[in-house]
């Protein structure tokens, strides 16, 4: 396949591995509950190349764990496509929008989590004063824009602001760290938070009546 070996030296393959090792983990740590949904991405600050899941449907994947480095989309924030064998994920868009947005964020997961998505799905803010651990403010959420297309990458983007997550209405949501660790971190803790918001919130409701 003609330039199948392009981004092929040392770092490119360490980058395309911790991609498929981000993609396996979704599905490990529960924020894909399918294993068919969820991406992550990585940048290279170095050369600027954005490297991002696959599409699950080209590469034949059963679900995301069967995630392999070679499979990886690379990018830049230009949108060049710079590997014409590889699908990527169709929310390849939304990556490239915060880190064109962000240029302090070098990765990027992309979730499903229950209770992330139920508040996605109710296209609400998370209030964070409920949860009492002394938080104030709230996780907002996007406006609801058809997933895989670049106004979705362009709204999330916005809610993002210069935080580290927000919610895709009636999608998921959003995690942005200085690596995919700490990216990941990030969206274990927002489970956490939205469970115990939504609990609480449904208490309230309860004791209302």
């Amino acid at each position: 396949m003609e330039n199948y070996n392009v981004f092929q030296d040392f770092d490119q393959k360490l980058f395309k591995e911790e991609v498929a090792r981000g993609t396996q983990r979704l599905n490990i740590t529960g924020l894909s509950p399918s294993g068919e949904s969820g991406d992550v991405s990585v940048r290279d600050k170095k050369s600027g190349l954005i490297y991002v899941s696959g599409s699950p449907v080209w590469c034949f994947q059963k679900n995301l764990r069967d995630a392999r480095g070679w499979e990886r989309f690379v990018t830049d924030v230009d949108e060049t496509i710079m590997v014409p064998w590889s699908d990527p994920t169709i929310e390849w868009y939304t990556h490239v929008a915060i880190y064109r947005k962000r240029p302090d964020v070098e990765a990027i997961v992309h979730t499903h989590g229950l209770w992330a998505s139920v508040f996605a799905a109710m296209c609400m803010d998370v209030p964070l004063d409920i949860v009492n651990e002394g938080l104030t403010g709230v996780i907002r959420c996007a406006d609801y824009v058809a997933a895989g297309t670049q106004e979705v990458g362009a709204v999330t983007a916005e809610a993002l602001g210069d935080d580290d997550c927000c919610l895709m209405g009636n999608h998921g949501a959003v995690f942005v760290g200085k690596d995919l660790n700490d990216a990941f971190d990030k969206a274990l803790w927002c489970e956490h938070v939205c469970h115990k918001a939504y609990m609480a919130l449904l208490a309230k409701k309860n004791n209302k009546n």
